[in-house]
C-alpha cells in the first residue's frame, strides 16, 4: 500500500510541476516562445497579407484562428494546430515552417509553453503599453529613484523594540489595528533557530532559554546563531535558488557541470564570514579582474574569481544545431539570472523589443551581453597557500642564477667564435619550420616575441621561452625560443593559453606544437562550451588523447573538419594543461589548405670541447646545439647542480584543484538582434550599464563598482527586501525578483530605504541587517491576532496581513524538513563542504544521463550538500516547493498538495529516520513518559501538555497491541506520527 501511495505521489507532483506561476509563465514566452515565432513564423503569419488567414502576430490571431480554425487551444496539445504543424505530423496542417523543420527543443517548448496554458501577453501589452519613452517610464516608477534616508517615526508607544518596530507600528496604528502579543519564547525560538541556520533548536537550547529571563536572553540567542556554521549552509541555499545552482546541464545526457560545488562551498564560507554585500556582488560580476582579491583566511586562495562561477550554472544542450541561436539562448539566461538577481529587473525581457513596461531597451539587453561576449569560461586553478606560486618564482630565480653563471664561460666577446657556429638565419634552425607553403594562408599567431597582444594565460604553465640562456635548461624536453610552453615550470604546472577572439576566415587552423596525451586543445565557437560532448556536430574542433600526443617532436596539427560549418563565426583558441602534462606552441596558422610538411635538416656536428661550445654561443641567443649538448648527463659540476636545484624547485609545483570561473577575452561590441533573432541583425552597442543607470560605457570591474553602490537604487533595496522575504514569508515588496511596474509596490517604501540606508551603514554586513531585523517586537509577534482586534475590521482593512499585525505562519522550506529530521533523528553529519552526495534513486527516476544511486539518507549530510542533477531531481524536495534549477527563483511557491502528506508517510527516508530517533530515544531516555515528552519538544519546539501527553502515551499503548505487541514498532509510529503534524512542518 505504501508503494502505491509513493507512487500516486510521484504522479501528482510531476503532474503538478507542469505548470508554474503565472510570472514564470510570461517569461518563458518571452524568452523562449516569441523568439521562435518571430524568427520562423512571422514571415508568413504576421502584418497584413498572411498565409492561410493565419496571425500568429498577437493572441487575437491565433485564438480566432485561421482556414483551419484556432491555432492553439490552451492546454490541449492533440487540439492545438500549431502542434501538428511543427511536429510535422501532417494529420490535419502541413508542416511549418515549411522550409525546414524546428530543433527538438524548439519543439519542446512550444509543446511545454500550449500544455501551460499558452500564456501570451502581447494583445494586453498593447492594450496596456505606450509608445516607448525611457524618461517617463524612469521618472514614474518608484524603484528608480535614489533612496532616500527617511526620518524615523516618532512613537510614544513602549511596544518598539528598534527602528523597524516604528515604522510597522505606524501602519498598524494608521489602519485602527494594533500588534499581536509576543509569540511564547518557545515559539520564537524554534522560528528564529530555523529561520538563521536551518535547524531546530535542541532540548537543551530550549530548556536553556525559557529559563533565561534576562534582558539579554533573546539577543545571545541571535548571536550564537548568526556565528554557528551552520548560517552559511542555510543562506547559501537561498542564493543558489537565485543563480539556477545545478551540477549537471539537463537536456539528453545531464553531462556534469565541472566543479559547480566549489561555487557552493564558496557560498558557505562567504555567508558565515559576513563578507560585505558590495564586495560579494563585486566578485560575481568581476572577481576575476580585482586586483586585490579576498584570499581564503587559512588557505590564502582566492576567493573573489570564484563569485564569478555563477554565470555558468545555466542548463546547456549538447547537441545545438544553431550554435549561435545556442549562444544567444544561454545570454538571454544570463541576463536573466543578473537582471533578476542583482537589480530586482526583467531584464531579459527586452531581448526582442523594448522592455513592454519596464525602463529598458533592446539596446541596453545587448549592451549588457557585451560583457558576456567580452569574457570566456575558465577552469581556475586555486592556489592554496600561494604554494605554486612560491615554487615557480623560486624556478625563475635558480634559472637567474644559471644564466648569470653561464654567461661567465661564455666567450660573448669572441665575434670569429659566433660566427663558426651561428646559423645564417632562423630558417635552417632544425627546430624551425619553412615559410608556410600555402599562399593563401594567414598566419594567427607567431610566438617569436613573447605573448601577443590579446592572448592570455590563466595559472602557472604557460611562460614565453625567449632567446635568454634562462630557459637553456628545461625540467622536461628541451625548451625551443619563440614559443608557449606549459612544461616550463613542469608537468605538475597547470593553466590555460587563449587566444582573442577572432572571425574563422578559413576551413582549418594548422598548429605547429609538442605535446604528450595529457592536454586539451580546443576552438571555442560562438562562446560553445559543450563541443566535447558531441564528435556529430563538432567533429574536428578540438584536440585531446592520442591526438595530442606528439611522441616529443615538433609536429603540425589541424583543427578541422565540421570548423567548414562555422567559417564567419566568432571563436577562440585555447590549450589547456590541467593535468600531468605539457605543451609548447610555435605557429599558428588558417587556410584552406593542409598544413606543411616538415624538412627535415641535420644539427651541425657538436665537435669541440664544452668551453669551446659555450665560447661560440651568439648573444642573447640560446641555440639547439647548446639544449642538446646541455641535455645530456655528463655534464660540469655547477651545470649538474642547477639541474639537481632546478628538479628539486619543480617538485614542489602541486596539483591543482579548479574551480568555474569568468575570464576576461577580447572586448567585444555585441550587435543588436532585430526582434530576437540572431539572423537578423542590427547596429553595434559597447558594453555598458542600463541607461536608466546612467548608460556608462566600462569595463566589467567599472560595472560592477557600479551596481555595488548605494547610489544605484535598487541593489541595496532588492537585498534587504530578499532578506526580510525570507524572515516573514513575504516581502516589503511583495515581487522579490520584480521591481518594475508589473511588481507589487511596497507596503512600507520608507521602511524599505531605511533598512538600505542602514545596511549601507553598517558595512553591507547581512548579518547585522538580519540581528536588526530578528531583534524587532514585528518579528517576536505570536501568529494568532491581538485578542482586542477586530477580525471583521482586520479583514476591511488588511486582509493579506500586509501591515504585519501578527506573524505569518510560514511552513518550512524542502530542506529544513528533511535536515530537521535528520538533527532530531541524530543522524545529521555536522560537517562542513566537500563533495556532493549522489542523489538516490527511485525506481522511476530513468532515462539517459543517470548516475549511480547514492545512498537513501544522503550520508547524513544536509540537503545543501546532495547533488542536484537537473534530470534527476529528488522526489521528496520536490514535492516541498524545491525549485527546478533552470532560472532565478526568489519567491519559492508554497504548495498545498496531497503529495506532501503523502510523502511524508510513505517516503523510505521519513520512515528510515523515524526508526532510527525511536530508537535512539529508547536508548537515552528509558521512562516513557519523559520519552514522549522530549520526542514532542525535539519535533515541536514546545513542552506537551498533562492532556496531550496522555493521549501519546495512548497511542503509543493502541500501536502496541496493533503490531502484536512489537513495543518498539509502536514508538517508530509515534516518531512517524510526530513529523507527519503540522507543528512540525510549520513555524507559527
Amino acid at each position: 500500500m505504501r508503494k502505491v501511495l509513493l507512487c500516486l505521489a510521484l504522479i501528482v507532483v510531476a503532474s503538478a510541476s507542469v505548470f508554474g506561476s503565472e510570472p514564470e509563465k510570461l517569461q518563458f514566452f518571452e524568452n523562449q516562445i516569441r523568439p521562435i515565432l518571430v524568427e520562423h513564423c512571422y514571415d508568413c503569419h504576421s502584418g497584413e497579407d498572411v498565409e492561410a488567414g493565419l496571425w500568429l502576430d498577437s493572441r487575437n490571431g491565433w485564438q480566432q484562428g485561421g482556414d483551419s480554425g484556432p491555432a492553439i487551444v490552451p492546454g490541449n496539445l492533440d487540439k492545438s494546430l500549431i502542434v501538428d504543424a511543427v511536429r510535422y505530423t501532417e494529420d490535419r496542417v502541413a508542416g511549418m515552417p515549411p522550409d525546414s523543420k524546428l530543433s527538438d527543443a524548439q519543439i519542446r517548448a512550444i509543446e511545454k509553453w500550449v500544455a501551460d496554458g499558452a500564456v501570451d501577453p502581447r494583445d494586453e501589452q498593447t492594450a496596456k503599453a505606450s509608445e516607448f519613452n525611457l524618461t517617463e517610464r524612469f521618472e514614474s516608477h518608484w524603484s528608480w529613484r535614489p533612496i532616500q534616508r527617511p526620518a524615523v517615526p516618532a512613537i510614544e508607544d513602549p511596544w518598539p523594540k528598534n527602528s523597524v518596530d516604528q515604522f510597522i507600528l505606524r501602519g498598524i496604528e494608521a489602519a485602527g489595528l494594533r500588534p499581536a502579543n509576543d509569540a511564547d519564547r518557545l515559539t520564537w525560538l524554534r522560528r528564529v533557530s530555523f529561520d538563521l541556520i536551518g535547524l531546530p533548536p535542541s532540548v537543551e537550547d530550549l530548556r536553556a532559554f525559557e529559563s533565561d529571563m534576562s534582558a539579554e536572553a533573546h539577543e545571545r540567542v541571535v548571536d550564537r546563531l548568526l556565528d554557528s556554521k551552520h548560517f552559511g549552509e542555510k543562506w547559501a541555499r537561498h542564493w543558489m535558488d537565485l543563480v539556477r545552482y545545478a551540477e549537471t546541464y539537463g537536456h539528453e545526457f545531464d553531462y556534469p557541470i565541472d566543479h559547480a560545488t566549489e561555487y557552493r562551498d564558496y557560498l558557505i564560507r562567504a555567508f558565515n564570514a559576513d563578507v560585505p554585500y558590495d564586495q560579494f556582488v563585486r566578485e560575481h560580476l568581476a572577481g576575476d579582474l580585482i586586483a586585490s582579491p579576498r584570499l581564503h583566511p587559512e588557505e590564502q586562495f582566492n576567493e573573489s574569481i570564484i563569485g564569478t562561477g555563477f554565470w555558468y550554472l545555466h542548463e546547456a544542450t549538447h547537441a545545438p544545431t544553431d550554435v549561435l541561436q545556442n549562444e544567444s539562448d544561454i545570454v538571454s539566461n544570463q541576463l536573466d539570472v543578473f537582471g533578476t538577481t542583482f537589480l530586482g529587473l526583467t531584464v531579459a525581457c527586452a531581448r526582442c523589443h523594448d522592455h513592454k513596461f519596464d525602463a529598458i531597451t533592446t539596446a541596453d539587453y545587448y549592451a549588457l551581453s557585451a560583457y558576456l561576449q567580452s569574457s570566456c569560461r575558465q577552469n581556475y586553478p586555486l592556489d592554496p597557500g600561494g604554494k605554486n606560486k612560491k615554487a615557480v618564482d623560486a624556478i625563475n630565480d635558480a634559472r637567474k642564477e644559471f644564466a648569470n653563471e653561464l654567461a661567465k664561460e661564455s666567450a660573448w666577446t669572441d665575434p670569429d667564435a659566433i660566427a663558426r657556429l651561428k646559423p645564417d638565419s632562423k630558417d635552417v634552425d632544425p627546430l624551425r619550420p619553412r615559410t608556410f607553403r600555402d599562399d593563401n594562408a594567414r598566419l594567427l599567431v607567431d610566438f617569436d616575441g613573447g605573448v601577443p597582444e590579446g592572448w592570455s594565460t590563466t595559472g602557472f604553465a604557460f611562460a614565453p621561452i625567449d632567446d635568454s640562456l634562462r630557459y637553456a635548461v628545461s625540467p622536461n624536453l628541451p625548451h625551443l625560443e619563440g614559443t608557449m610552453d606549459s612544461g616550463a615550470y613542469g608537468k605538475r604546472a597547470t593553466g590555460i593559453l587563449r587566444s582573442p577572439t577572432f572571425e574563422l576566415t578559413g576551413r582549418n587552423i594548422h598548429i605547429r606544437m609538442r605535446s604528450d596525451a595529457n592536454v586539451f586543445v580546443r576552438l571555442v565557437i560562438d562562446n560553445y562550451q559543450l563541443a566535447p560532448m558531441n564528435a556529430l556536430l563538432f567533429r574536428g574542433t578540438f584536440l585531446r588523447g592520442k591526438e595530442t600526443d606528439t611522441g616529443g617532436n615538433w609536429v603540425w596539427k589541424t583543427i578541422g573538419g565540421d570548423t567548414r560549418k562555422y567559417v564567419g563565426h566568432k571563436c577562440y583558441l585555447e590549450f589547456v594543461d590541467e593535468n600531468d602534462g605539457a605543451i609548447a606552441v610555435d605557429q599558428i596558422w588558417v587556410s584552406d589548405g593542409g598544413a606543411p610538411k616538415e624538412i627535415a635538416i641535420e644539427a651541425p656536428d657538436s665537435e669541440g670541447e664544452w668551453e669551446q661550445l659555450l665560447g661560440a654561443l651568439p648573444e642573447q641567443r640560446c641555440s639547439p646545439l647548446l639544449r642538446s649538448i646541455l641535455a645530456k648527463s655528463e655534464l660540469p659540476g655547477w651545470l649538474a647542480k642547477f639541474r639537481e636545484s632546478l628538479k628539486q624547485a619543480v617538485s614542489n609545483v602541486q596539483p591543482s584543484r579548479f574551480v568555474i570561473a569568468m575570464g576576461q577575452g577580447s572586448r567585444e561590441d555585441a550587435e543588436i538582434y532585430i526582434r530576437g533573432s540572431h539572423t537578423n541583425r542590427g547596429p553595434f552597442v559597447p558594453p555598458r550599464t542600463l541607461e536608466a543607470l546612467g548608460g556608462a560605457t566600462q569595463d566589467r570591474l567599472e560595472l560592477a563598482n557600479s551596481i555595488a553602490s548605494l547610489d544605484n537604487p535598487l541593489v541595496a533595496r532588492v537585498l534587504v527586501n530578499r532578506v526580510w522575504h525570507h524572515l516573514f514569508g513575504r516581502g516589503i515588496v511583495p515581487s522579490v525578483d520584480d521591481f518594475g511596474p508589473q511588481g507589487i509596490a511596497p507596503t512600507h517604501p520608507e521602511l524599505l530605504d531605511h533598512l538600505a540606508t542602514e545596511f549601507a551603514d553598517d558595512g553591507w554586513s547581512i548579518k547585522q541587517l538580519m540581528r536588526r531585523i530578528v531583534l524587532s517586537r514585528t518579528y517576536r509577534q505570536s501568529s494568532t491576532p491581538h485578542p482586542e482586534v477586530d477580525t471583521g475590521q482586520a479583514a476591511v482593512k488588511d486582509p493579506t496581513n500586509s501591515l504585519l499585525f501578527h506573524m505569518r505562519v510560514r511552513r518550512l522550506p524542502a530542506e529544513s524538513i528533511r535536515d530537521g529530521m535528520l538533527s532530531i533523528s541524530g543522524r545529521l553529519d555536522p560537517k562542513l563542504f566537500g563533495p556532493s552526495v549522489a542523489t538516490h534513486r527511485t525506481p522511476f527516476m530513468t532515462g539517459r544521463g543517470g548516475r549511480k544511486s547514492g545512498p537513501l539518507d544522503g550520508a547524513g549530510r544536509r540537503t545543501i550538500y546532495l547533488s542536484i542533477y537537473r534530470n534527476f531531481l529528488n522526489p521528496f524536495l520536490v514535492t516541498f516547493d524545491m525549485p527546478n534549477p533552470f532560472g532565478p527563483k526568489g519567491r519559492r511557491s508554497v504548495s498545498n498538495v496531497p503529495a506532501q502528506s503523502l510523502a511524508l508517510m510513505n517516503d523510505p527516508f521519513v520512515i528510515e529516520q523515524s526508526r532510527l530517533w525511536a530508537e535512539r530515544m529508547r536508548d537515552q531516555e528509558p521512562d516513557p513518559r519523559a520519552r514522549v515528552e522530549t520526542m514532542v519538544i525535539q519535533a515541536h519546539g514546545q513542552i506537551p501538555s498533562a492532556a496531550a501527553l496522555e493521549k501519546l502515551l495512548a497511542f503509543v499503548d493502541l500501536q502496541t497491541k496493533a503490531h502484536g505487541g512489537n513495543e518498539n514498532a509502536a514508538w517508530n509510529d509515534l516518531a512517524h506520527a510526530l513529523w507527519n503534524m503540522k507543528a512540525f512542518a510549520f513555524l507559527r
